[in-house]
């Protein structure tokens, strides 16, 4: 299985994506959004966001674990990736979407 953004209907009718690895873990899942076109622009932020430093941004939490944000070109935050209790793991994942979100498929569920 290759990356995915799964796109999907909210119960208050709004829309979301996350985005799963090639092992179907997922790594990130987005704000909510009103249509899913503006889901699908979003993605679209993300798969230029994740080649561009700037774009992302890395925080921890008060407990310590890791995580990274993705931004659009407004500066606004898109996406958050899960958190990570490992400097190893989420460098794995920050680099999986580093090298992948640009071709990642996009499923609708």
């Amino acid at each position: 299985m290759s990356a995915v953004f799964e796109i999907m209907a909210k119960s208050d009718g709004e829309f979301q994506f996350q985005y799963l690895n090639g092992s179907g873990q997922k790594l990130m899942t987005s704000v909510s959004f009103s249509d899913k076109v503006e889901a699908e622009q979003s993605i679209k932020d993300v798969r230029v966001g994740s080649m561009m430093s700037e774009k992302i941004a890395v925080a921890s939490t008060p407990e310590g674990e890791k995580f990274f944000v993705i931004k659009d070109q407004a500066g606004k935050i898109v996406v958050k990736s899960i958190l990570f209790d490992n400097e190893l793991n989420f460098n794995n994942a920050l680099h999986s979407v580093r090298d992948n979100a640009c071709i990642a498929e996009v499923v609708f569920s």
